[in-house]
């Protein structure tokens, strides 16, 4: 766990990270006519490639919620913790062709201030503030950038995406 996290379980503290929001589109329609046991199973997969994959780039996976998960990355590592998300978008997407799960990824990232620390009886890392309401709200319906975190990129990153407007979103090009 990186520092500035494991530093939060300690006393809550804000700080500028890179917020993610991820969830499965077509869920609910994947769901019909399937044992609890299957989707379980499903979702555990799933839980498990989202954890490995944000966790390798130096990310923390905050929670799961059914299909979606709420990931933070660093504000030093935003720049890699893009390139993780969008690999981690390929990697469900192609994972999910052999899955009645859902139909692809969709990611959400904003890049700002909150605050991070313990929550509730469990004391797991929770991460609160407006930043997270940014990226639970941005509305892409692949993978979204907003202004904040497009500006994290490294120059060569950049050039990946492009700015799509009404909300201003930079989406990766070729969508």
């Amino acid at each position: 766990m990186h520092l500035t996290f494991a530093s939060a379980l300690d006393a809550p503290l804000q700080a500028n990270v890179l917020v993610a929001m991820c969830d499965c589109s077509r869920f609910m329609q994947s769901t019909k006519g399937r044992s609890s046991a299957e989707l379980f199973a499903d979702l555990n997969d799933f839980y498990v490639l989202i954890e490995d994959t944000i966790g390798a780039a130096g990310g923390h996976v905050v929670k799961f919620m059914g299909d979606a998960a709420l990931v933070i990355f660093p504000e030093e590592l935003a720049d890699q913790g893009i390139m993780a998300l969008l690999d981690l978008k390929a990697r469900v997407d192609r994972w999910m062709q052999d899955r009645p799960i859902g139909q692809s990824l969709h990611v959400n990232v904003h890049f700002g201030e909150v605050m991070l620390g313990r929550m509730g009886r469990s004391g797991s890392l929770d991460v609160i503030g407006e930043t997270v309401a940014i990226a639970a709200t941005l509305g892409s319906r692949s993978f979204g950038l907003s202004q904040q975190a497009f500006r994290c990129l490294t120059p060569e990153h950049r050039k990946l995406f492009h700015k799509f407007t009404p909300p201003v979103m930079y989406l990766p090009n070729g969508e």
